[in-house]
């Protein structure tokens, strides 16, 4: 910053400039970036706070500064738990991608064999005992193969885990197909977004209130925010979508609908109980 910049808002600048001025500084040697002040500069703008009200404004920053930076912690580890359950949402999207390409590709050979009996014949003899994961796979009624996703299974454990026994009737469950895990961990990635959102918004309304309108830490929080807003996956298929620019037939948008798995960011709701224990417990504003 330019020596006669400094030297104007020492004589002329508001407390407020001043602090802003300082808490920038503070805030990009916490996250690395270049100074905007020298140690002599910084000690000028700090030692020009004299007066009462002046001192009343430092006291006010200083605790802000505080709280907005331990805050920012707090903020930085609730996107870890959402990047972690995108992450794991995005691997079984994956692997949902490959048994239908599996499948595809199984069905094009057996396309080849004309005879529908020997087609059917080899489809239930090679579909025996082959499971990919978390999917089951039968052959229809044509002597192609279907891979299932969404399946019940028998299971002799209750839904706490302990067993049944096998004298008693087995339990009918999805809890092993990839549709019922996929599901689970979509309400895990949904659960942490909105969580994140929260805080974020409690964050946020307690800067405006303080009036803590320092450029770095907004930047750091919008990058955040920019990372829980990246899609999940580049494929808008598994948000029920397709971007071909022109009316879908209801009968697409209908088939569309099953591989809505990606939860929507954009339509998520704040929840006031995280907000309010963001904003009283970790900002500490009750």
């Amino acid at each position: 910053m330019a020596k006669k910049d400094i030297s104007k808002i020492l004589t002329t600048g508001t407390p407020l400039k001043r602090m802003l001025l300082i808490t920038e500084d503070i805030a990009r040697g916490r996250y690395f970036k270049d100074r905007i002040l020298t140690d002599h500069e910084f000690n000028q703008l700090s030692d020009s706070f004299k007066k009462p009200n002046e001192i009343k404004v430092w006291n006010k920053f200083r605790r802000a500064e505080e709280s907005v930076s331990n805050a920012l912690l707090s903020l930085q580890g609730g996107l870890f738990e959402v990047k972690m359950h995108y992450s794991n949402l995005r691997g079984y999207i994956l692997v949902w991608n490959s048994i239908e390409n599996a499948e595809l590709l199984v069905n094009s050979v057996l396309h080849e064999i004309k005879d529908p009996k020997e087609r059917k014949r080899i489809a239930e003899g090679r579909a025996k005992g082959i499971d990919l994961l978390f999917s089951k796979t039968e052959p229809d009624k044509e002597g192609y193969i279907d891979i299932k996703v969404d399946f019940e299974k028998n299971s002799y454990r209750d839904e706490s885990g302990k067993s049944i026994g096998y004298k008693d009737k087995p339990r009918k469950t999805k809890e092993y197909s990839l549709w019922y895990v996929m599901n689970n961990v979509k309400r895990e990635a949904t659960t942490s977004a909105i969580k994140w959102l929260s805080w974020e918004k409690a964050l946020q309304d307690y800067i405006e209130e303080q009036g803590f309108n320092v450029k770095t830490y907004k930047e750091k929080i919008q990058d955040m925010r920019d990372e829980v807003f990246t899609p999940i996956i580049g494929w808008s298929k598994y948000y029920g979508e397709i971007n071909i620019g022109v009316e879908i037939n209801p009968k697409i948008n209908e088939l569309l609908k099953k591989y809505s798995i990606c939860p929507n960011i954009d339509e998520l709701e704040i929840d006031k109980k995280e907000y309010d224990f963001f904003k009283n417990v970790i900002l500490g504003d009750e």
